[in-house]
């Protein structure tokens, strides 16, 4: 849409278009802050055709020049995990001073705060499970090509709603420990274990009210 709203479709091609696209969204072949891989599907035997044929003409793009995105300047992007923070930094940046700034800031650093607490919290329970040496080894394992993240989905579902609850929402930043839960379910650690180790982790260091699924909803 980018791309077609600043084109000209009776003179822009399918081919054209694709490769405009595949430059700009992998941030000009760089791959980095957030460029990703454009694919080509179907039949490559309509590059050649005109875009207007299936997106149709508006009448107001006849004059339009070649497309006025900036084709030097790489994207400025920034992680999903860290979209809240970002929103909240915006609102924190253009409020007045008061009240309502202090509490935007507030809930800032109540969030950064609860990152910290769980990533804290997940490196603490692979440490009750496996043991300082082997924890962080096991949670990060990354299985082999072709095999799934996890082979049991409800103990996948089982093992973060154990944590949640005694530890807290795992919020989109958390969900990054997904593979960590699903290492728990495939070395066979049981739900009793499991919840011992989260109560260690979590009992004297989550605030249970203000981060509870309760209140956020479970993840899984």
């Amino acid at each position: 849409m980018e791309d077609s709203e600043t084109h000209n479709l009776k003179r822009e091609t399918i081919e054209q278009q694709y490769k405009t696209v595949r430059e700009r969204t992998s941030n000009f072949n760089s791959y980095t802050s957030g460029g990703s891989h454009v694919m080509e599907y179907g039949s490559t035997s309509i590059k050649a055709e005109k875009i207007y044929l299936y997106q149709g003409f508006d009448p107001a793009s006849v004059n339009f020049p070649p497309n006025e995105l900036s084709h030097d300047t790489q994207m400025e992007a920034i992680n999903q995990r860290d979209a809240d923070i970002l929103f909240l930094w915006h609102m924190y940046k253009n409020s007045e001073d008061g009240s309502k700034k202090k509490e935007i800031l507030k809930q800032i650093s109540e969030t950064m705060r609860h990152r910290i607490h769980l990533d804290g919290s997940i490196d603490l329970i692979g440490t009750v499970l496996y043991g300082p040496a082997k924890g962080s080894v096991i949670l990060n394992t990354i299985r082999e090509p072709g095999l799934p993240l996890v082979d049991d989905w409800q103990c996948l579902k089982s093992m973060v709603r154990l944590f949640e609850t005694h530890c807290g929402s795992l919020t989109q930043y958390g969900m990054k420990h997904m593979r960590a839960f699903a290492n728990i379910c495939n070395s066979d650690v049981s739900q009793s274990a499991m919840e011992e180790a989260c109560v260690a982790a979590c009992s004297s260091s989550h605030d249970p009210t203000q981060w509870h699924p309760s209140n956020h909803g479970y993840s899984a």
